[in-house]
């Protein structure tokens, strides 16, 4: 059974669901879930990730390509970095930027945060160089002025986070 149809199921077996709620909800054309699921194929990881926190299941239900499973390994379980970058990051240290800073933010916040940072993140990368400065500065302002003391003591529990 391919992923298209476990998510049919899935879906199925929910009270209220549809293929187009869970596509309005999850941020996704109701056309793409439609082929996914007639024609059995995998689904992407980041929306299988959206899917999941909507459908209030574990990722790894609907998704047979999870990039996060088993043991990980240098060369497979990470994205390979473009030639020439190596020097500025290498995959141990993905590694332990998921490990120590992502795992742990999704933990004291739960995974349904997860779409929306993807979201943010992809937004972010598309603004030119201007807008990207001016989105930090705002959050700067916004912190100094309306930080939340209760999540920022959270965050600060994180080790290695200020």
């Amino acid at each position: 059974m391919g992923d298209g149809r476990k998510l049919k199921e899935i879906i199925d077996s929910k009270p209220d669901m549809n293929v187009r709620k869970l596509a309005m909800a999850a941020g996704i054309s109701a056309t793409t879930l439609y082929t996914i699921i007639k024609k059995d194929t995998s689904i992407r990881f980041d929306f299988a990730l959206r899917l999941a926190n909507e459908l209030n299941v574990n990722v790894d239900e609907i998704c047979s390509d999870m990039p996060f499973t088993g043991d990980l390994e240098d060369n497979s379980s990470y994205p390979q970095l473009p030639e020439g970058m190596n020097s500025m990051l290498d995959e141990s240290r993905i590694k332990r930027y998921l490990t120590n800073r992502m795992y742990p933010l999704m933990e004291l916040f739960g995974k349904h945060s997860m779409p929306d940072i993807d979201n943010l993140l992809t937004s972010f990368y598309q603004l030119d160089d201007n807008a990207r400065h001016e989105i930090i500065e705002m959050i700067k302002v916004k912190l100094k002025y309306n930080k939340d003391p209760e999540r920022a003591e959270q965050v600060k529990s994180i080790k290695g986070w200020k």
